[in-house]
């Protein structure tokens, strides 16, 4: 009996020698059959011309613009299967069998909308860290299967139907805190995200295209526009406090503290656009009982000495 069609996409800006190394990964997948959607946003640098040449089996949507994660959205939305794995372009698969591995996991675990990868630092095959911000020891779960309310944008996989469903990335982000608003709102719709070890990317963390200061302003702007989305009450007030002093501590000791009043500007003159999305007190519920094994500050800090994240 055959297999069923399992959709890769790859969100692509630049990076050349990155996509290529990821479309080759994909190409050595044994699992068939498959299809491999690349989403260009905007490279302007030949990518549309070179996959067509090089990738002949890839199909590509070319966007007009950079459009950040929404990029991802208009991938799944020419995907053909029930299942859609989603990476970027600077991440790749550890071994030819991941794909199995995502297909045994759905078909396994009937209930799950989402399927988390383990992130491995490109170089060292180390957790990636700055991709654990999963409600467990890094030390102690790494390799156990969990549920989560961490979704890691470019190591995931979704059943399309759910993904669509639930509207997607919430596109006005562009980048920085998208997966944190999708999960809030498959929580609350009681859709399941777990955490499956066994199926293993590695992150090639690149930094071009990565301008200074970038993720100080896209963070401290996207942390207050999902307060006022997905929060409410108390929770919205401490949620903001908790990020904004990170992000300015941060800022200020990477030099960059322009960033982050760039970013509290930009996001209070937003802040009528939003759609609201407010999570329901059921929602909040589960939320507590997936995040009641999460580390204390102390163990967080320990895990930012050992590899800082900012």
């Amino acid at each position: 009996m055959s297999k069923p069609l399992i959709s890769v996409v790859i969100l692509t800006y630049r990076r050349r020698e990155n996509l290529i190394r990821v479309l080759e990964s994909v190409r050595a997948q044994a699992y068939q059959p498959r299809e491999v959607i690349v989403v260009d946003n905007a490279s302007s640098d030949g990518a549309v011309e070179f996959l067509k040449a090089e990738f002949p089996e890839v199909i590509v949507v070319s966007l007009p613009e950079n459009i950040g994660c929404a990029g991802r959205n208009r991938g799944v939305a020419a995907a053909q299967s029930d299942i859609v794995v989603t990476i970027d372009n600077d991440v790749y698969f550890d071994s030819p069998f991941e794909l199995q591995k995502i297909r045994n996991a759905f078909d396994h675990s009937p209930e799950v909308t989402c399927i988390v990868f383990k992130v491995l630092e490109g170089d060292t095959g180390k957790v990636h860290l700055r991709d654990w911000c999963h409600p467990r020891s890094y030390w102690d779960y790494s390799d156990a299967e969990f549920e989560t309310c961490f979704i890691p944008e470019g190591a995931s996989a979704f059943r399309r139907d759910d993904f669509q469903k639930i509207g997607g990335y919430y596109e006005p982000l562009w980048i920085g805190c998208e997966g944190w608003d999708l999960a809030l709102r498959m929580i609350d719709a009681g859709m399941k995200i777990e955490y499956h070890p066994e199926v293993r990317v590695r992150h090639a963390m690149s930094q071009e295209t990565r301008s200074s200061g970038r993720n100080f302003y896209f963070y401290t702007r996207n942390y207050f526009w999902i307060a006022f989305k997905d929060y409410s009450g108390l929770r919205r007030w401490r949620y903001l406090a908790y990020h904004w002093g990170m992000m300015a501590f941060f800022s200020l000791r990477a030099g960059h503290p322009g960033k982050f009043f760039l970013g509290v500007r930009d996001g209070v003159a937003g802040l009528r656009k939003l759609q609201r999305t407010r999570v329901s007190p059921e929602g909040w519920r589960r939320l507590d009982e997936i995040t009641s094994g999460r580390p204390g500050l102390l163990l967080r800090l320990k895990k930012h000495r050992e590899r800082p994240l900012v």
